[in-house]
């Protein structure tokens, strides 16, 4: 698979947008710049006059900063264990959709923007807390806050619904008028191109910024975006061999049957999308075009999306999971909410898990996200997870049940948008940080796709000693030098057992054993980096594990109890066994979860440590 994007377009959809609405733009760059690429993007979207960057989270803001990207960036999305301070730190302003988020973005001296729910019913603060939120922002503006900005977000449901929380929220603006706010911004692009008494002082241009019409697919072949003067910056391509590519859902392609795909000159179409293959007929072999520019006489990826009956919005995005977790490290809890897809020890998929990042009490007949295709029965709790399409729960899971906080199921309510969805939990207890499960099993359109910000986790049952000895083979098959494993787990759990298997595996020379009673235990290998056995139970602070004078650079760290070292370390998988009830028999099966920390340790690397085999127990 062949990703191709012209940043040239970028940055002229850019300057024909702003010339449009004749309002600043603020350039949205979420999600890896729409599956474009969040740096790239980004620096485009300046090119073509954008006077703000915008982005989701904490995490995506910090990467545009660690590029030397130094332009104004607002984010909007917060996970419960966010520090604002870093926002404060690196100068980017945030949003906040409670007062709670108020009060701790306002202790961190950040720049804020309040977030107001005029009527999308997901993250923003809920219209029976918006007079007390503002009042608040008011008094802590008083004591030093910096209140900048105002925003809210359109549901698109009809004109007149939208012009009406367009005077809702020109309500909420009168309301805040003593904060003296410099931007008050409520359009995206569908409204900064159709809907003017919607651009007040900023509009955030996302998809058309791309070449995408944001009210498309259209007729599927990209005239609607034409007409706009926008020109598709991405091109998808893929090498046939009789009829087959390498490249499918994992990949994030959608199940689009019927779709164009040009090669040599002339029309094939879709016949079967799999995990890891797209087949076309007639089968032909050579280079194809999936979608691009149509006036290039390519196919447009307006055709894939009314293929796959979805929007092209999340044809293009899921394509930022070309690359099958390469480069995704998992985020800290500090700068995105969690975002992780579960493998079984064999690979399989087993569930994405999230968690709330928001709970507001709403009102009977409020429509809940794009379209207001839900409604709200009555007075209830909505509750708001940091997961959406571009992270693989595809758009037609809509319906499906959430498990939220280990107990309860509800069905996810409206549309499944770019980074949320929205569950009704009606009188159920729910609170932010409630950890939520989107099982594999009952919403089978959940692929294996790894999105831009999805880090990856392996779980399973290991059935017995000899079988933790196998895992211990499979994880030193893959370390260098450099690589810390970090063993948590009770007295029995298997630590020393897996790190037998780990040195099996390195060719470690003398026993594996037990380093009580010497703290740690240097094993030379056959050929390659030593192997480091540690035990950091009674380790204190930085100085005793500086004692120890391990070679943390040069061989590969595998300690027992080691929570301590994580402060020592850029990177480390951290493997967490626990044996339940199984009082020290080492025949019984443990449960075990792998989870990389750092660049060491992307998504791609922790897949690798997954493959068929005995160690997973048949559910």
């Amino acid at each position: 698979m062949r990703i191709e994007v012209d940043t040239a377009a970028i940055a002229a959809n850019v300057r024909a947008l702003a010339a449009r609405a004749a309002t600043p733009v603020c350039g949205v760059v979420k999600a890896d710049g729409y599956g474009h690429g969040a740096v790239a993007s980004a620096r485009a979207m300046l090119d073509g006059g954008a006077a703000m960057l915008g982005v989701v989270d904490l995490a995506e803001a910090l990467q545009l900063r660690a590029a030397g990207i130094d332009a104004p960036i607002l984010a909007w999305l917060h996970g419960p264990g966010v520090d604002f301070s870093l926002a404060a730190r690196h100068g980017v302003d945030v949003a906040v959709s409670s007062i709670a988020q108020l009060e701790a973005a306002a202790a961190a001296a950040a720049v804020i923007h309040l977030k107001l729910d005029t009527g999308l019913g997901r993250n923003g603060i809920a219209r029976g807390d918006r007079s007390a939120a503002i009042a608040r922002a008011i008094a802590l503006a008083a004591d030093g806050a910096r209140i900048r900005g105002a925003m809210s977000h359109l549901a698109g449901t009809s004109r007149d619904a939208d012009l009406a929380q367009v005077r809702d929220f020109a309500s909420a603006l009168a309301e805040a008028e003593p904060l003296g706010l410099e931007l008050r911004h409520l359009a995206s692009s569908a409204a900064a191109i159709a809907l003017p008494e919607a651009r007040f002082d900023l509009v955030r241009i996302g998809m058309a910024a791309y070449g995408v019409d944001p009210s498309g697919p259209g007729a599927g072949d990209g005239s609607e975006a034409a007409a706009l003067g926008l020109r598709p910056a991405m091109r998808a391509s893929a090498a046939f061999v009789d009829g087959v590519a390498e490249v499918g859902l994992d990949d994030g392609l959608l199940p689009a049957v019927g779709a164009p795909v040009l090669l040599g000159g002339e029309l094939a179409h879709v016949a079967a999308v799999g995990a890891r293959s797209l087949r076309i007929e007639p089968p032909r072999t050579g280079d194809g075009v999936l979608w691009g520019d149509p006036a290039a006489g390519e196919p447009s990826a307006d055709a894939w999306a009314r293929a796959a009956r979805t929007i092209t919005y999340e044809v293009v995005t899921r394509m930022g999971a070309a690359g099958r977790g390469a480069g995704v490290v998992a985020a800290g809890p500090e700068t995105a909410p969690r975002r992780v897809l579960e493998l079984g020890l064999d690979g399989e998929p087993r569930r994405l898990v999230g968690e709330l990042v928001g709970v507001k009490r709403v009102e009977a007949g409020l429509g809940v996200s794009y379209g207001g295709e839900y409604v709200t029965p009555s007075a209830t709790t909505l509750a708001l997870v940091g997961l959406g399409y571009a992270d693989g729960v595809t758009r037609s899971a809509t319906g499906r049940p959430a498990v939220v906080g280990g107990d309860g199921a509800h069905p996810i309510r409206g549309r499944v948008a770019m980074d949320q969805v929205v569950l009704d939990v009606g009188d159920r207890p729910a609170r932010v940080g409630d950890r939520v499960v989107l099982e594999h099993a009952s919403a089978p359109e959940l692929t294996g796709m790894i999105g831009p910000r999805v880090a990856v986790e392996v779980a399973g049952s290991v059935a017995d000693a000899d079988a933790m000895e196998l895992l211990g083979e499979r994880i030193g098959a893959v370390l260098r030098a450099g690589d810390a494993v970090l063993l948590i787990g009770p007295l029995g759990a298997g630590k020393t057992t897996l790190t037998r298997g780990i040195g099996r595996a390195l060719g470690a020379r003398g026993t594996v054993q037990s380093p009580t009673f010497v703290i740690a235990r240097t094993h030379r290998t056959a050929a390659g980096p030593d192997l480091q056995h540690v035990d950091a139970y009674r380790l204190g602070d930085e100085a005793e594990l500086d004692d120890l004078d391990l070679d943390l650079d040069g061989a590969i760290t595998v300690a027992e109890w080691g929570a301590p070292l994580e402060h020592a370390l850029e990177s480390w998988l951290r493997v967490e066994i626990d044996r339940g009830e199984a009082d020290g028999d080492d025949e019984s099966p443990r449960s075990v979860r792998l989870r990389g920390h750092g660049p060491g340790w992307d998504a791609a690397r922790v897949r690798s440590l997954t493959a068929p085999g005995p160690t997973e127990e048949a559910p």
